[in-house]
């Protein structure tokens, strides 16, 4: 039932980033507007003629409209929310425990002024990871 709802959603997206209404694309497929409407709200899975058909009238190949492995848009955006709330996470663990060692440093040596630098590492060692997270995204 997942992949028909993928392959709903993805006939509806080239649908309408083609700007067709559901009549204009039966007409175009010579089938009936119901016809389609069924195979956007995944209630009917096109027959192979009419998959080879939006194949070419959409320009792509058969396989990437019936492939389950094409991203749905949003499992993305869910997958990006979770990965930028890891990331805080991350970053929140990472400075809580800096201040834990910054503490820990200062009361043991009684030098709160000479521990900055602890903090001062931290920040640097941060600032070179979230770099290097900011070079990998972009390749």
């Amino acid at each position: 039932m997942e992949e028909t709802m993928r392959l709903a959603k993805k006939l509806q997206k080239l649908r309408e980033e083609k700007g067709l209404s559901q009549a204009e694309l039966a007409q175009e497929l010579f089938t009936s507007e119901s016809e389609v409407a069924s195979w956007e709200s995944g209630d009917k899975v096109p027959e192979i003629g009419y998959i080879a058909k939006l194949a070419v009238f959409y320009d792509v190949p058969a396989d990437e409209l019936t492939d389950d492995d094409t991203p749905d848009p949003e499992e993305e955006a869910n997958d990006a929310e979770a990965k930028k709330a890891k990331r805080k996470k991350i970053n929140l663990i990472y400075w809580l425990v800096w201040a834990v060692i910054y503490l820990a440093v200062s009361l043991v040596t009684g030098k709160w002024g000479a521990s900055w630098t602890l903090l001062l590492l931290g920040g640097a060692i941060w600032l070179i990871a979230a770099g290097f997270r900011w070079v990998n995204s972009t390749k």
